[in-house]
């Protein structure tokens, strides 16, 4: 009875683990991440919201995504200026996908995150997040993105 008290308590500690490191990314330099953006742009988030699997929207504010969920969310960039482009997005609103890995919940995003203001590096004609963390920058950071992407600016 101890060895199977002892296998499930090691059981779900690895279990927990392993969620753990499902649910989290290495930290990714800024660099990289402007080298990899296809568009970059200073944004306001004017929304957050939330689709099941099916694409139907969610409104409950207790609504969770994460491992085993299928809800996706997203956010929906007011665009205010285009700092390099190579989608050829002529937008002034933009739907960004967030990571479905993440443990948010939908209210919680909203009061944070509504209004905020940031450079968003974007990548593919999707607008998806150049890496899953780190892609929204303070915008205090804007002239060492400006400097990280002059090399692009002239080969676009």
């Amino acid at each position: 009875m101890k060895s199977f008290a002892l296998w499930s308590t090691g059981a779900l500690l690895a279990c927990m683990a392993l969620a753990a490191i499902a649910t989290s990314v290495r930290p990714k330099p800024l660099d990289e991440m402007v080298h990899e953006a296809d568009l970059v742009v200073v944004a306001t988030i004017e929304a957050v919201s939330m689709v099941d699997g099916k694409g139907r929207p969610i409104t409950d504010r207790r609504a969770r995504t994460g491992p085993g969920s299928d809800n996706r969310m997203w956010l929906t960039l007011r665009v205010q200026e285009v700092l390099f482009d190579r989608t050829e997005a002529e937008a002034s609103s933009l739907q960004v996908p967030l990571w479905s890995m993440w443990h948010y919940e939908l209210g919680t995003m909203q009061d944070d995150l509504t209004g905020t203001e940031g450079i968003f590096l974007l990548k593919g004609g999707a607008h998806e997040p150049v890496y899953p963390a780190g892609f929204q920058r303070d915008t205090q950071e804007r002239l060492e993105i400006e400097e990280l992407l002059g090399p692009r600016l002239d080969g676009r």
